[in-house]
């Protein structure tokens, strides 16, 4: 309540020259109707209107007619009559002037809002290139991909981390692409630990990260539909709402990676390890997860209709709820798995599987 009044006050200070006007001559009109009303010289009051007519021809030639008539007074509607015009030219002007000023606002803001935009991507473009800039000297001067000194190493992860923070989407995505095709983040040999780093939102739709090490990186809500992460490190990668449909996430490290919500429908990940991993709510559907490490995977309510699971491991899993419709299970490992019977009953294929209870399906 307190802030609408203090909302609703500061209007009245913007406009505080308008409304004074309008109270003054509210007060003059007030004022000009109760002195009309006072003194019947002003003609407000009823008044006797008094007519002479001389005769001048006929029979009453000669003859003086008088005539008195009544006039009533100015009513209340009279007055409402002659004021409501110029009241409602006053009002309208108001609006119109109002009008005017705030599309005139709006304008500035928006003329200010493109220019701020406009020298923040110029910014990000400058830094963007300035990185790429130092990052090729280091290659070439400092032997980064040789045998680099600790500090080298230091001071290239620390340009990296900083950079990827002020970036938009898309730079994110250049600024990755060049540090993997410059090969600094390898698996097999990474020169720059990009643990920690902002890629949140980062737009890599398509891209090529075969092997590359992103382990503990922040890639929440990214595009990495249909991207090559093959052979991947993603450990303990924060990806939660992540869209990864039909990408290749064939044999890739995704131990106690966050990837609630994320979106993996379609997605290749055959013999990955996703061991601990958070899949609460994840989009599987006709995903490739054979031979996948899910061992102590929360799946819960993840839906998996259509996912090939065949020869995966699902021991200890939390499958509560998740929806395994269609959902090929073949000579998976269920052992020590929450999962109902229910669920099970929907799969289209349990053949082989080692049931929750240790049995084996026949």
């Amino acid at each position: 309540m307190g802030a609408r009044f203090r909302s609703w006050w500061q209007k009245v200070k913007q406009h505080r020259v308008t409304i004074l006007v309008v109270a003054i001559i509210l007060v003059v009109a007030i004022v000009l109707i109760i002195v009309g009303y006072w003194f019947d010289w002003t003609g407000f009051n009823g008044y006797n209107k008094i007519t002479v007519v001389h005769t001048i021809s006929g029979t009453n030639a000669g003859t003086v007619i008088r005539t008195e008539e009544y006039q009533p007074g100015r009513t209340l509607w009279d007055w409402m009559q002659l004021l409501i015009i110029p009241v409602v030219l006053a009002v309208g002007g108001y609006v119109i002037n109002l009008t005017i000023s705030r599309g005139e606002q709006e304008a500035t803001k928006q003329r200010a809002k493109t220019e701020q935009e406009i020298a923040s991507d110029n910014q990000r473009e400058t830094a963007l290139q300035a990185f790429i800039d130092k990052m090729s000297e280091l290659l070439l001067d400092k032997k980064l991909l040789g045998q680099p000194e600790d500090e080298v190493e230091t001071i290239a992860r620390v340009r990296a981390l900083t950079l990827l923070r002020g970036l938009d989407a898309e730079r994110k995505a250049s600024a990755l692409k060049f540090l993997y095709e410059s090969g600094l983040i390898d698996k097999d040999k990474c020169i720059i630990d990009l643990g920690g780093a902002d890629l949140h939102r980062a737009y890599l739709s398509g891209a090529n990260l075969h092997r590359a090490y992103l382990s503990g990186i922040d890639l929440r809500e990214a595009n990495l539909r249909e991207a090559d992460l093959g052979g991947a490190n993603l450990s303990r990668a924060q990806m939660r709402g992540v869209f990864l449909g039909g990408a290749n996430l064939c044999k890739a490290n995704l131990i106690i990676a966050n990837l609630i919500v994320a979106n993996l429908r379609g997605a290749d990940l055959r013999e990955a390890d996703l061991g601990g991993a958070n899949l609460c709510r994840a989009d599987l559907r006709g995903a490739n997860l054979r031979e996948v490490n899910l061992s102590e995977t929360d799946l819960s309510f993840a839906n998996l209709s259509f996912a090939y699971l065949s020869k995966a491991d699902l021991s200890g899993a939390n499958l509560s709820e998740a929806n395994l419709s269609k959902a090929y299970l073949s000579f998976a490992n269920l052992s020590g798995a929450i999962v109902a019977t229910e669920q099970l009953d929907q799969a289209k294929s349990l053949k082989g599987a080692t049931m929750p209870d240790g049995s084996i399906h026949p």
